[in-house]
């Protein structure tokens, strides 16, 4: 039932923010190095990652806008997020989660026993479902649109968030997370969005996003990710955040201009 319902659609150190201490790690003996820019969703879910399994890390901001060219010679594409390990450098935020759960005992294990698979087909359908849909409701592409999303987006939007709390109620029994009691990689995946699509509709559209779920289900999981220490950590300043948007009308300003979470 599950997998259907999958298928409905496609010694301490504190790790830094910018300045801001977010979470306490503890040691470990391998040498792992973050490249992110802190206001990239898709850098977002493997920060989320490394604070919620406490692994210890060294963490280079990169400025989308003016990349080094250390950077570039590190990572060709000079996209984010990457990590370097043990002189190996990988990309990819989906697989780098992965690799992360997988090769770091850290403070919990973000891939609930025996549903490995079918939290993997949950998130990849994500892409072209809810990730696609809120993108469409708040403008197309990556910039905003003022007022009304449009019929089809409006109900693409609304299909998508009924499929979450489907998922929430017969994948995760009821929740609060999308798995179940426990949050997971799942969750992390799709957060950096639901972040930034409930302050965006709200702004531009003047639709709740947690409305848009009838059973309440993803108000509850909106909730309980928000209390997350991890998120709270990494969450920039909501009004300065909205400054930049309402001047720059696009949600991946930051890949032309400096900027990070601290002063977004």
């Amino acid at each position: 039932q599950g997998v259907t319902a999958l298928r409905g659609a496609k010694s301490s150190v504190p790790r830094l923010l910018g300045p801001r201490p977010v979470v306490n790690m503890a040691t470990a003996d391998r040498d792992l190095t973050f490249y992110t820019h802190s206001l990239c969703p898709y850098a977002h879910r493997v920060s989320l990652c490394l604070a919620e399994k406490a692994i210890p890390h060294k963490r280079e901001h990169i400025d989308l806008s003016n990349k080094p060219r250390w950077y570039l010679d590190l990572n060709r594409r000079g996209l984010v997020p990457a990590i370097q390990l043990d002189g190996e450098v990988k990309t990819e935020s989906l697989e780098l989660n992965y690799f992360l759960d997988d090769g770091f005992e850290g403070a919990v294990r973000l891939t609930p026993d025996g549903r490995r698979e079918e939290m993997q087909m949950l998130i990849d359908s994500f892409d072209g479902s809810f990730i696609s849909a809120g993108l469409q409701f708040v403008g197309g592409g990556w910039g905003f649109r003022r007022g009304d999303p449009g019929p089809r987006q409006a109900d693409r939007m609304a299909a998508e968030c009924e499929r979450i709390e489907r998922i929430i109620e017969i994948n995760g029994n009821g929740g609060p997370y999308l798995m179940g009691a426990e949050v997971t990689l799942a969750d992390l995946a799709i957060w950096p969005f639901a972040e930034r699509y409930e302050l965006a509709m709200r702004e531009f559209q003047g639709v709740e996003l947690r409305e848009m779920g009838p059973s309440g289900s993803l108000s509850r999981w909106i909730d309980a990710m928000r209390s997350r220490p991890s998120v709270v950590g990494l969450r920039p300043d909501d009004n300065k955040l909205l400054a930049s948007w309402r001047r720059t009308m696009r949600l991946d300003y930051f890949d032309y201009e400096t900027a990070d979470v601290d002063n977004p």
